[in-house]
């Protein structure tokens, strides 16, 4: 028996300041997001015998075998849950963050904390605690308690930020990268707890959400932006010293991307001021990390502007697409052409991982030359492509299409055992 999934809800109308280059491009990732993302990963990416989420899908459109990461299907939580905000089926929602959510209770420690990887027979790899699935653990509450509504992820998510506050510091108003381990000091996973943080501000009033995302804040500007050259840095020593490479510092622009987008979103949500900071994150990354032949923006650039790492992956196109987008939303930042022009740039080029030769799979790495990685798309990607798609279409706004049906010939059982 198929089941079909239909396009529920219409997305909102367009936005008055959208330019049609950023709304066609909005049409077009929704297609790609809803006729084959979400069907093909609501299916063949839940792991119904080990509970969770594959960690990757092969390119034959099978499910990949092997290790997994825990946090994995944390991410799968809130791209679900964003799939439902933006119009998905309600019923195939619930049913894939539920068994998400399921699955990551399953796999948390006594106090809460989120273990790191399972062997691929679903016995523990890694029972260690590392910061960056802690932040997408509380993420993944989120999204599961604005979804599914109850009080339990609320207050698993209340416990959790407890026990990092107890546990995780390090110095400096920074956390540790892992309880068992000492040093370095990473920005990212700072970077995902106040994204964590912003989540949670929108559903629940709680002061110590708005505690956290202002202490993040305050070690970004204080630690780890380098207001010399306008970048983020990523590595620390436990005294909130920059940690070289050979006498340079290396520079992630898709990072650069993604802080500035949370800090545009800190200031709206929190109240915060965080000045020109955004913009010159943006222009740092742009001009440096995106590469003028490909228009792609590559893995990483040293401080001084020279490259790293000219490899591209699918997520900085996100989080370049993300920036524009928030920026253009900025009065104060004037340039909202040029903004909007980039912003349908990296769309476009986002397009491009997103057409592989099996429907729903994405390209990951694209070589300095220009071709294609060939390797099986991660399910962590979902994560940053939902949260690209969810931004173009709050910005663009799309009419959506009526009555779109999409096979998920899966989820009914899921469905049915949810009630």
């Amino acid at each position: 028996m198929n089941l079909f999934v239909p396009f529920a809800r219409p997305l909102p109308p367009p936005a008055p300041q959208a330019g049609r280059p950023v709304a066609r491009a909005a049409q077009a990732l929704a297609r790609c997001l809803f006729e084959d993302i979400l069907p093909l990963w609501a299916v063949v990416g839940l792991d119904h015998a080990q509970g969770g989420f594959a960690e990757t899908i092969e390119p034959d459109g099978r499910a990949g075998t092997g290790p997994r990461r825990v946090r994995v299907s944390a991410r799968q939580v809130y791209a679900f849950a964003v799939a439902e905000e933006l119009g998905w089926s309600r019923m195939a929602a619930r049913a894939c963050v539920r068994h998400g959510y399921r699955f990551l209770c399953g796999h948390t420690s006594a106090h809460g904390f989120l273990f790191h990887s399972l062997e691929s027979n679903g016995s523990l790899r890694d029972g260690g605690h590392e910061l960056y699935d802690q932040a997408f653990l509380l993420l993944a509450y989120a999204h599961a308690h604005r979804l599914l509504g109850g009080g339990e992820a609320c207050a698993r998510a209340h416990e959790l930020l407890r026990q990092i506050l107890a546990r995780f510091p390090a110095g400096g108003g920074a956390f540790a990268t892992r309880l068992d381990a000492g040093g370095p000091i990473l920005a990212n996973p700072h970077m995902h707890l106040l994204e964590a943080a912003l989540a949670w501000i929108e559903i629940d009033d709680a002061p110590q959400w708005h505690a956290l995302a202002n202490r993040i804040v305050h070690l970004f500007s204080t630690c780890f932006y380098d207001r010399r050259h306008g970048a983020v840095l990523e590595a620390f020593d436990l005294a909130g010293k920059p940690l070289a490479e050979g006498g340079r510092y290396r520079v992630e622009p898709g990072h650069n991307f993604e802080w500035a987008w949370l800090l545009m979103r800190w200031e709206r949500l929190a109240g915060g001021e965080a000045g020109d900071l955004p913009h010159t994150l943006i222009r740092f990354a742009e001009t440096h990390g995106v590469d003028p032949v490909r228009r792609v923006a590559v893995n990483a650039v040293w401080h001084d502007g020279s490259s790293a790492d000219a490899r591209a992956r699918l997520w900085p196109q996100t989080e370049r697409l993300k920036a524009w987008l928030a920026l253009a939303e900025e009065s104060r930042a004037g340039a909202v052409e040029e903004a909007e022009r980039k912003a349908a740039e990296a769309a476009e080029t986002l397009l491009l991982y997103l057409r592989p030769s099996t429907a729903g799979l994405w390209h990951d790495v694209m070589e300095p030359a220009g071709s294609f990685a060939a390797e099986p798309a991660p399910a962590s990607s979902l994560y940053h492509i939902a949260c690209a798609i969810r931004k173009i279409l709050a910005y663009a706004g799309s009419e959506g299409e009526a009555a779109r049906r999409l096979p998920a010939p899966r989820l009914e059982r899921e469905a049915q055992t949810a009630h």
